[in-house]
């Protein structure tokens, strides 16, 4: 399982390599419902966008991508992915 680090910026994008293929991910963080979401691309293809960021889900199950899982799991006081504790660790989010 590895931890996806997420910086405090509200537009950021990373890549990583899973399963032998190259991921990228884009967060974005939406102020108007301060919330989270990720684009994502499998061997530089976008193949989601816009999948918000909730917590105890698969995020990628629905789809069958071939790369495992990805979830956000609360792990101090402030339970919801928002702006302020996805950055700050108190919601992480997780590939499996």
């Amino acid at each position: 399982m590895k931890r996806i680090t997420v910086s405090d910026h509200p537009d950021q994008q990373f890549s990583m390599i899973i399963a032998g293929r190259r991921i990228t991910m884009r967060l974005r963080h939406n102020p108007t419902i301060d919330r989270w979401s990720f684009d994502l691309a499998i061997d530089d293809g976008w193949v989601l966008r816009g999948r918000r960021i909730v917590t105890g889900v698969d995020l990628l199950k629905p789809f069958g991508f071939g790369i495992g899982m990805i979830f956000a799991a609360r792990t101090g006081p402030l339970s919801e992915p928002d702006r302020t504790a996805l950055p700050a660790g108190d919601v992480e989010l997780y590939q499996a």
